[in-house]
């Protein structure tokens, strides 16, 4: 059994339990789907309280919450895109309005349906226009970073706990496959000998911005005064950057130069706070620390909450991740034919950003129906009239989330090939 149909059968199971005690007015499951009979839980938005049920159902049903927002959200950029493409790129109006006119009888996967069209269409279209231009394309694409509250984290595990705040410092979280920061009132150093994140005093070279009052070696931008040196150069360049000494900013200083102020970069030896002021960075820290966010991974541990409860507060706090935009470009080298090559390459570079904003985001959503699903029996003591409408908005998601993951990647193979 895939984790999809595992997703189902644990949430429907939650249902089936529930479905003798429905109350509160409503005396069916179309009842219940009434707005009247459960206001209290909508797909990205908080949950009200009044829902009821303990703090750890709570939880799971606003990871729920979280996960049904971002999978609709998706799925209405990505449609967007997908029309973007197939209409930028000349696709016939007889079948933009074929798309266009898609639904399905499930309410809950018309969206769907839709979007899935837009996208076919987009590939099809992509792959005409790429025919006509030939020569070799090239996508060079920034993809977004994302990064997990873990404040956030904190107060979801607090409200299992009765109020208790997790203690990092005894149970520290992992940021599995990517960097975790926080804020450090010691000596922060990368692991065996590698430069660290810093955002603080560096004691050794910096590579980034440095600013200090007293001046800095700078060999890139100054915001600031910049002056001649002996030891760095002549000062303003003609490209307006600086090559010398820099009485405030410098946004790039020659490698192994000591930040006597702030780094704002990478530092190659260790980023020191103090008791008074802590220093942002993503090493090991040899004081009290707070984990701040963990970036481009999946946050995992930390607390000592309830697991299940503790499963679900990861889910949406990752759902609910703040997100880099990407960037792509688009060259061509050898085309046959400029004006279709110009087309995709102003098709791509409007339209791809949003495909590749949702596409690293879905696959790490997907990751999470499992945690999601092995923890949905603890929805049962929920308001009843509200279980059948929160279980049939997570099986939607599991199903819609799996399409939008299958259209994005069809997408970028279409692109890439």
């Amino acid at each position: 059994m895939n984790t999809l149909n595992r997703f189902k059968a644990s949430l429907v199971a939650a249902t089936l339990v529930a479905l003798p005690i429905l109350s509160n007015g409503c005396s069916s499951v179309t009842d219940a789907q009434a707005a009247v009979c459960c206001t209290e839980f909508k797909p990205g938005a908080a949950i009200d309280a009044k829902i009821g049920g303990s703090a750890q159902a709570q939880v799971a049903v606003q990871a729920i919450a979280d996960f049904t927002g971002v999978v609709d959200a998706a799925i209405g950029d990505i449609t967007t895109a997908c029309r973007g493409l197939a209409t930028d790129l000349g696709a016939a109006d007889a079948d933009i309005d074929a798309a266009e006119k898609t639904t399905d009888p499930d309410p809950n996967t018309a969206a769907t349906k839709k979007m899935q069209a837009y996208c076919t269409l987009a590939v099809t279209t992509i792959g005409t226009v790429k025919g006509q231009a030939g020569g070799t394309l090239t996508v060079d694409v920034q993809p977004p970073k994302c990064s997990a509250s873990l404040s956030a984290k904190a107060n979801c595990e607090a409200s299992c706990q009765g109020g208790v705040k997790c203690d990092f410092q005894a149970h520290p979280p992992v940021c599995t496959g990517g960097t975790l920061s926080v804020a450090c009132k010691g000596g922060c150093t990368g692991m065996a000998g590698a430069s660290v994140s810093c955002t603080g005093s560096c004691t050794g070279g910096c590579t980034g911005s440095c600013t200090a009052m007293g001046g800095v070696d700078c060999a890139g931008k100054c915001d600031g005064t910049c002056s001649a040196s002996a030891m760095a150069g002549s000062g303003i360049q003609a490209d307006g950057t600086c090559k010398g000494t820099c009485m405030g900013t410098c946004s790039v200083t020659p490698p192994g130069v000591k930040c006597s102020g702030s780094c704002n970069g990478k530092c190659d030896a260790t980023c020191q706070g103090s008791a008074m002021a802590s220093v942002t960075c993503d090493g090991k820290c040899d004081a009290a620390f707070e984990p701040l966010k963990c970036t481009g991974g999946k946050l995992e541990g930390g607390c000592n909450a309830d697991v299940k409860c503790s499963g679900n507060c990861d889910a949406s706090v990752q759902a609910k991740a703040e997100c880099t935009p990407p960037s792509v470009k688009v060259t061509f080298a050898g085309a046959a034919d400029f004006n279709a090559a110009g087309k995709l390459q102003a098709a791509f570079e409007a339209n791809l950003p949003l495909i590749y904003a949702f596409k690293a985001r879905l696959e790490a959503l997907g990751s999470l129906t499992a945690t999601i699903a092995g923890n949905a029996d603890v929805v049962v003591d929920i308001k009843a009239s509200c279980i059948p409408i929160v279980v049939a908005s997570a099986i939607a998601a599991g199903t819609n989330l799996t399409a939008t993951v299958s259209v994005t990647g069809n997408l970028v193979g279409a692109v890439t090939k």
